[in-house]
């Protein structure tokens, strides 16, 4: 569950806070806005325990997508439309920006729900490689040796994650497809974030709601989830977490990248990473093998090595 505006943007996060090399910070910053960015992480961090909540009443990701996701998507698409005059020339970029984390979004919340956490967020925030990889094919941007390192270190560790060469053995679970699948489909949207000049933040940090909401319908046509029937109070349940966890996070997540310095911001929000890795062993009773947590820390120093390579200053200016 990511923010685009934080993702380079790697724009709205709306799931895992996309801050890095976000060329929208300023030079400036205010104490507010750096506790914007921790309480967004925490948030984001967090917001696996909810959904597990969920799982336990009955809802699946693609439940979840077509509740919370397409009530925020709803309340948000008059504010896309009012700032038409702006995006218009590149309402092709909107859409896949949409589209491309509606369906990170959309597959990271089911990872999350079915599998495990510490593996989901170890096998999405695979982002440094695939941003590295993917901005030298698309943006023919240059890769340095701190990059290089980076994606070195993020594939060592994912391929010790998932067993090393017992990985060719046996396939990987949905949770893990689904998550690597995600992290994929948020290094796109950043990608086409970054390609976009003239969509104003807002739209960029909004449409990712209703290009979940998007996805989710069209998977009806393969999969039709069973929502059970639940009490009034998991309905309002639902409802909070719509607009107070996912929208609330997206806002404190957009004011924090866009008042803080990039570098910073970065590495404020690989706190994310931590506080889901961490809480998820202490309020969810994980574990993590050996290989588990070498490949977790080479994730975590390849994150913060890209991190770390974020410009201080600002590129360009968008809305």
């Amino acid at each position: 569950m990511r923010t685009p505006a934080a993702a380079v943007v790697p724009p709205d996060r709306p799931l895992p806070s996309m801050t890095l090399n976000n060329p929208l910070a300023p030079t400036h910053e205010t104490p507010v806005a750096v506790l914007a960015l921790v309480c967004s992480s925490i948030i984001w961090g967090l917001a696996w325990w909810p959904l597990k909540i969920f799982g336990a009443l009955g809802l699946d990701g693609h439940a979840i997508a077509l509740t919370a996701y397409a009530l925020v998507g709803v309340v948000a698409l008059p504010f896309i439309l009012r700032e038409r005059r702006a995006w218009r020339g590149e309402w092709q970029l909107l859409l896949l920006i949409g589209l491309f984390f509606g369906l990170a979004n959309f597959l990271f919340t089911w990872s999350l729900m079915v599998g495990s956490v510490v593996r989901s967020m170890l096998l999405f925030f695979l982002l440094p490689a695939w941003g590295a990889i993917g901005g030298r094919l698309v943006l023919k941007e240059k890769l340095g040796p701190r990059r290089l390192l980076a994606v070195a270190l993020c594939l060592g560790g994912v391929f010790i994650i998932v067993g090393g060469v017992e990985v060719f053995n046996e396939p990987l679970s949905f949770a893990d497809i689904t998550a690597l699948i995600a992290g994929l489909a948020y290094t796109a949207a950043g990608i086409t974030n970054r390609a976009a000049r003239e969509i104003p933040i807002a739209s960029r940090t909004l449409m990712s709601f209703v290009g979940c909401t998007v996805v989710a319908l069209l998977g009806l046509l393969v999969h039709v989830p069973t929502i059970p029937s639940l009490a009034v109070s998991a309905w309002v349940m639902l409802c909070l977490f719509a607009f107070l966890w996912l929208l609330g996070g997206t806002l404190l997540t957009t004011y924090g990248v866009t008042h803080v310095q990039a570098s910073r911001a970065a590495v404020l929000q690989v706190a994310e990473l931590v506080v889901a890795v961490v809480s998820a062993m202490l309020i969810g009773g994980e574990t993590l093998s050996t290989g588990e947590y070498v490949g977790g820390a080479m994730i975590l120093a390849a994150t913060l090595l890209e991190a770390l390579s974020a410009p201080s200053q600002p590129k360009a200016t968008h809305g």
